[in-house]
């Protein structure tokens, strides 16, 4: 994710976290994170792994296509299985989010 892309998703989850009336200290206890790992990710310092900005995203109820591409993804040309992929993200609860991104860390732990 280059510069300008963390900058703008930092401040839509600075503004999102505020009209919730959450602190820094609120959020980073939810997604179980440090403090200074969450100030890092809302001051556009770092990156947060894909798990954690999941988890962002349905805390501050943000689309993904939102936090990472600035806008809304209709419109955008993704492949066929780009559009598949997406389509059943979008269908998925928390639970189902949470399962699949446990299931991934495993399989990524054994490969790696």
């Amino acid at each position: 994710m280059n510069k300008e892309a963390l900058e703008r998703m930092a401040l839509l989850i600075k503004e999102k976290r505020r009209v919730y009336g959450y602190t820094q200290e609120q959020i980073a206890e939810q997604l179980d994170i440090s403090y200074s790992y969450y100030t890092k990710i809302e001051n556009g310092i770092q990156a947060p792994s894909l798990e954690k900005l999941v988890r962002i995203a349905s805390l501050l109820n943000l689309s993904l296509d939102k936090m990472i591409f600035g806008s809304s993804s209709e419109g955008r040309s993704f492949s066929p299985d780009a559009q598949e992929l997406l389509h059943c993200i979008n269908q998925f609860s928390r639970e189902d989010i949470a399962q699949l991104l446990d299931l991934l860390g495993k399989i990524s732990s054994y490969l790696g």
